[in-house]
């Protein structure tokens, strides 16, 4: 059986109760180092992946297979990549909190007209996205960082947005910055670990 487990924004306080039983019942806990490195008292085979792992050896492997995931799994998640190796009939997917989520919740804003996109690896079309949306939340990583979203609205005359970072969210060290697109193009941090909620008006 092959459980992927969505274990939140970061913090362990935010994982589900059912979602810490299924990780204590792993025979094979597999994840990312971090992600590894939270659940280090869990007592079984541990397998570490990165972006090029090769799934197949590690999901034919014998026992309880579960698969530590970021927030949401099935939200621009592993659990796309997942259920290329394994049957549907052979898969639980535990949901968790997705950064998003949170950070929504810390900027008391609704999700019901929120658009997602994601620039890890991948290119969408965030122009499209912010100009139909008035709530865009974007997954960026070390390419697409703060500034480069900064950069693609003030190129395309989008400087009314106003541009929230979450950094190290739910951790002690969490902070949430709002900027207008020319404070944050002047902004020189280096963001930690952080997603991007870009909002029209006053929401």
């Amino acid at each position: 059986m092959v459980t992927i487990v969505g274990i939140g924004p970061g913090n362990k306080k935010f994982i589900t109760t059912y979602a810490l039983e299924r990780i204590k019942e792993a025979d094979v806990l597999v994840g990312g180092r971090r992600h590894l490195e939270e659940f280090k008292d869990i007592d079984c085979e541990k397998i570490m992946i990165n972006a090029s792992t090769d799934y197949h050896g590690i999901l034919n492997k014998e026992g309880n297979i579960v698969i530590l995931a970021s927030g949401e799994p099935s939200l621009y998640g592993i659990a796309e990549v997942i259920l290329k190796y394994v049957d549907k009939k052979q898969l639980e997917i535990i949901p968790g909190i997705s950064s998003i989520q949170y950070m929504c919740a810390k900027l008391k804003i609704t999700m019901n007209d929120l658009a997602v996109v994601s620039l890890h690896g991948r290119t969408e079309d965030l122009v499209k996205k912010v100009k139909e949306n008035k709530k865009v939340a974007i997954f960026t990583d070390d390419t697409h960082t703060p500034q480069f979203v900064a950069a693609m609205l003030k190129e395309k005359n989008l400087q009314d947005r106003k541009i929230h970072v979450g950094e190290n969210l739910s951790y002690d060290t969490e902070r949430i910055y709002s900027f207008t697109v020319e404070e944050l193009l002047n902004c020189n941090k280096k963001f930690d670990l952080n997603v991007v909620v870009i909002t029209c008006g006053n929401i």
